[in-house]
């Protein structure tokens, strides 16, 4: 019997879905006037956020000049746009050298993707609006009907009108959509959970009145508001009731510093060195990033860069030994780039995952890795 060559994998039906995605959202792009890019894998500076780097080492070549593989597109595609070259998107790599004790050497070589779009002369609020758009359209191509109404703009100022729930202005920090298929039961016993953690629940004016004793006549929608003390349970308890569903939101201008939780000895003490700062509400400093939440997890952040200025002062800030020597190359692009930059970088993978319904944002690869570069089959 002649040996049959073994596959290197067996293809899903899911497959045809994530390219079709991909191409709309390639389409989608152009006819909105952004031009496609591709940047560089490797780069020879720093990143930020202290994530660890993969450096290129297996040259003598290579270890002088420190080149590294890139833990984000941000800083290629940041010269790129203070070059003139937007508004403008790239599908690109991310590699991040990751510590897991599971593996001989204590660490890992994580990879995905991000789709990332930018442009000048622009806000976050605008921005946000676009990538909006960007995602309903995603969905409609699948068939699923995601309301623009159901994503919460939040944080001080907001996208859109503030919502009043019972009378009352919420800046929430979660969006729970109960569908019709759930019952009274799992609702109140989530919302029980979520008050007993110290949350506070309010139902949206729009949400139906009970039919009976057994399901929802329709959607229930609730803004969920918690205090820092109670982040941590009830992110829990939110990112489980979530699941993959189509619940959304945004959460405009994190604050400036790490929270104490958030604190590594490879962190910054500032959330990025080239993100614009504001001043929020109630009067304390914000950087005008963005998340946007979707079935429970961050997909997509937004970031308003900062001018030349503010930046310098952003290198102050973080309080690391010799950030002036090495992001100084930046400071050429800053003096002549254009204001109003602004760029939305999108977890590819985990956003597919969660419109396709999937388990895990590694079944969006082709080629899923162990984490050792090695594929997982």
């Amino acid at each position: 019997m002649e040996d049959t060559p073994q596959r290197i994998g067996v293809p899903t039906p899911h497959r045809e879905l994530i390219s079709r995605l991909r191409w709309e959202a390639h389409k989608w792009l152009h006819e909105q006037g952004y031009a496609e890019i591709v940047l560089p894998s490797v780069w020879v500076q720093s990143e930020e956020y202290g994530v660890e780097e993969f450096w290129l080492s297996h040259s003598r070549m290579s270890a002088d000049l420190g080149l590294r593989l890139l833990q984000s597109p941000e800083f290629p595609l940041f010269n790129a746009m203070a070059e003139g070259l937007t508004p403008s998107y790239t599908f690109g790599r991310c590699y991040r050298y990751e510590a897991d004790a599971s593996f001989s050497d204590g660490n890992y070589l994580m990879e995905f993707e991000q789709l990332v779009f930018a442009q000048s002369g622009t806000t976050v609020e605008e921005m946000a609006a676009l990538t909006d758009q960007l995602v309903i359209h995603l969905a409609k191509a699948l068939g699923l009907d995601l309301d623009q109404r159901e994503f919460f703009h939040l944080g001080p100022g907001g996208l859109v009108p503030e919502h009043i729930t019972n009378g009352l202005a919420v800046e929430c920090l979660a969006f729970l959509t109960l569908p019709e298929e759930s019952t009274l039961e799992h609702r109140d016993r989530l919302l029980k959970q979520l008050t007993d953690v110290g949350a506070r629940c309010f139902a949206l004016d729009a949400s139906a009145d009970e039919p009976g004793p057994q399901t929802l006549a329709a959607r229930q929608r609730y803004l969920i508001d918690w205090s820092d003390a109670d982040r941590d349970a009830v992110e829990e308890i939110v990112q489980k009731a979530a699941g993959p569903g189509l619940n959304a939101a945004w959460n405009m201008y994190p604050p400036f510093h790490w929270r104490p939780s958030e604190v590594t000895d490879s962190t910054y003490r500032v959330r990025s060195i080239t993100s614009r700062r504001e001043r929020a509400a109630d009067g304390s400093e914000c950087i005008t990033d963005a998340e946007f939440y979707l079935g429970g997890l961050e997909v997509i952040h937004i970031r308003g860069y900062a001018d030349r200025t503010q930046f310098l002062e952003n290198l102050e800030h973080a309080g690391l030994p010799d950030l002036r020597r090495r992001y100084e190359y930046l400071l050429p692009a800053l003096e002549k780039a254009p204001s109003g930059m602004v760029a939305s970088f999108i977890g590819w993978e985990r956003l597919i995952a969660v419109l396709l319904g999937l388990p895990s944002a590694s079944d969006v690869p082709y080629f899923p890795r162990a984490g050792n570069g090695a594929p997982r089959w």
